[in-house]
């Protein structure tokens, strides 16, 4: 009797693990083939293929169905390219021409929101740069640290971001957190490209400012940098999300991480449809900075600067 019961476990054991195992196989085969899928596929966007290449998440899928219609319809068909730009128009049928009105260029989305050299020219993605650098800079803890940007009223003294005192330099790195106990210095550089160009922006940045790792440190206090992407349709990889961790470290204490992100990447989101609707206005007039959208429940999120 005991052989049969100890038979009957073994074989239920076996199975299980034959279960297990063929599912996996199944599961990583099914996974194959819906990444190959997405990456033959012209039409659609990058921002789809780049998340299933990377099986990286997509931080709006946590946000985005709280967001206002006409924002959820564009971030949707911005990722899967499906807006009506006028080289989708045009392969539509319903335009002869797939030129933008600025730049006389063939305006695609990505065109729109990170191409268009009328686009860079009038502001509109420095606008939308500013709008996520304005709230981290407003969800830093001010009694533990000394923050400065290049926005107005948080430059250092003389303009810029790096007090003359740490370093003589005209650069100006986007975000610099000065800590109040150990004079450490840590900057932070964001750059909101496509998401194609994430790699090669990152590498760019960290490029540019390594230097001051050694010029801004001292004997008695170091100085790190950080080089962050959130990309222009919202994409935070996998990368970005440690180093948005790691300046999530210098926020005030209500702030959580987690919506700390969200706010990040809807702002950035934001910030695009906005410069979408603008596509053919040959000139740009900057709204003031955007509010971070998602709020903690029962409580104040930081307030915002002022716009210019």
């Amino acid at each position: 009797h005991f052989t049969g019961e100890r038979a009957a476990t073994l074989q239920h054991q076996f199975n299980s693990e034959v279960r297990s195992t063929l599912k996996k196989h199944i599961q990583s085969s099914h996974d194959t083939v819906w990444r190959d899928h997405v990456k033959s596929l012209t039409v659609q966007g990058n921002t789809l293929a780049l998340a299933a290449a990377e099986e990286c998440d997509l931080s709006w899928k946590s946000y985005m169905f709280g967001l206002k219609q006409g924002t959820l319809k564009f971030i949707l068909n911005a990722s899967i390219d499906t807006l009506p730009s006028q080289a989708n128009l045009k392969r539509w049928k319903k335009s002869t021409s797939d030129m933008c009105p600025l730049c006389r260029g063939r305006q695609t989305t990505n065109h729109v929101l990170n191409i268009c050299p009328i686009g860079k020219d009038t502001g509109r993605w420095t606008w939308r740069h500013n709008n996520v650098v304005n709230y981290i800079v407003s969800c830093v803890d001010k009694e533990k640290y000394t923050v400065y940007s290049d926005l107005p009223g948080h430059t250092a003294a003389g303009g810029g971001s790096i007090p003359p005192e740490i370093c003589i330099t005209v650069q100006k790195p986007d975000i610099v957190i000065i800590d109040k106990s150990s004079k450490d210095v840590h900057l932070f550089e964001l750059t909101c490209p496509l998401e194609t160009n994430i790699d090669l922006r990152h590498q760019d940045k960290c490029d540019k400012y390594a230097h001051f790792v050694t010029d801004c440190s001292s004997a008695n206090s170091k100085c790190t940098v950080t080089c962050f992407e959130v990309s222009s349709r919202g994409l935070i990889t996998p990368r970005n999300h440690d180093h948005l961790s790691n300046l999530h470290k210098f926020t005030q204490k209500g702030v959580k991480m987690s919506m700390f992100k969200k706010n990040i990447s809807a702002l950035s989101v934001l910030s695009s449809y906005h410069i979408w609707l603008c596509r053919s206005d040959p000139t740009f007039q900057e709204p003031p900075f955007l509010p971070p959208p998602f709020q903690e429940t029962n409580k104040e999120m930081p307030t915002r600067t002022a716009g210019r």
